[in-house]
């Protein structure tokens, strides 16, 4: 991985927000955990996933965009990736209350209002988003502006619009500028490279123990992906399929992430004045 570059960034120029993100760390550790019971053959989503998103941030910007980040945003970020899967985790009464926050779409027309599992594994961007905002004073973030920035940072790891200025402005606080539209871009894409094989650590996980074909086929491709390499124009899956029939998932994985790759760089380019350098997502299947 990485050299933890933000958050030594954060630390010779702001110690009062990076002591800030520590404790964060600290009460988060647990509170993540609890999505396990409620999804056990579901992709990790614990502090182990967090960290790795972050360490897919510092890879995806580089040293040198790094240090031109503002404490603020390096602060906005390092604790979204930390806070951005919290809503896979929350309580039965806290489902109850947030929902009725939730602009559901059009979803129940072909999903059941009954399914409490798949709502929260569909929407949990916007449970965090509306978590982080009902518990701001635990995570003893500063200011209201990044409040509203790591809602919405966390809440932009998946489906919503970064093109929106509205919804992912550029901000002013007293830590400096926080350009939110690329640092969701920045997030979504650490966020959706976060797929080796030590995403499902057998520390946590027991693969052996699912059962369900989704289940089965996430877990399968996460092993078959041996390790992800960020280089400077494209990022590399290194796989050895677990059987013949993950290349094809893995593949179909692959070009995922390109789309992804795409629509980042797209919001990162006419968003701000920071760039995504990968071009390219590239599958290099190790020999036995």
């Amino acid at each position: 991985m990485g050299d933890f570059q933000l958050e030594t960034k954060l630390l010779t120029e702001n110690r009062e927000l990076h002591q800030r993100t520590k404790d964060s760390a600290v009460v988060l550790q647990k509170m993540l955990e609890s999505f396990i019971p409620r999804f056990p053959d579901f992709t990790d989503h614990t502090i182990l996933h967090s960290m790795d998103v972050l360490e897919y941030s510092n890879m995806l910007l580089g040293e040198e965009q790094i240090e031109r980040l503002s404490p603020a945003e390096c602060y906005v970020l390092i604790m979204s990736c930390y806070l951005h899967d919290i809503g896979m985790g929350i309580s039965q009464k806290n489902y109850e209350e947030l929902s009725k926050q939730i602009d559901f779409g059009d979803y129940f027309e072909t999903h059941s209002r009954e399914d409490t599992d798949a709502i929260i594994r569909a929407f949990h961007n916007e449970y965090s988003g509306l978590f982080i905002r009902k518990y701001a004073e635990l995570f003893d973030i500063p200011c209201e502006e990044m409040v509203f920035a790591i809602v919405q940072v966390s809440r932009g790891h998946r489906k919503t619009d970064l093109t929106d200025e509205k919804e992912y402005p550029d901000l002013t606080s007293p830590d400096g500028v926080i350009r939110t539209a690329f640092l969701a871009a920045i997030i979504r894409l650490a966020d959706e490279i976060d797929v080796g094989a030590n995403r499902n650590s057998e520390l946590l996980f027991d693969s052996s123990a699912v059962h369900g074909k989704n289940g089965i086929e996430a877990f399968g491709t996460h092993e078959s992906i041996r390790n992800v390499e960020v280089r400077d124009d494209a990022i590399v899956l290194y796989t050895k399929p677990k059987a013949p029939e993950f290349r094809r998932l893995v593949r179909e994985l692959a070009d995922k992430v390109q789309d992804t790759l795409d629509y980042c760089r797209e919001v990162a380019a006419s968003r701000s004045d920071f760039r995504i350098s990968q071009k390219k997502v590239e599958i290099i299947e190790l020999e036995d």
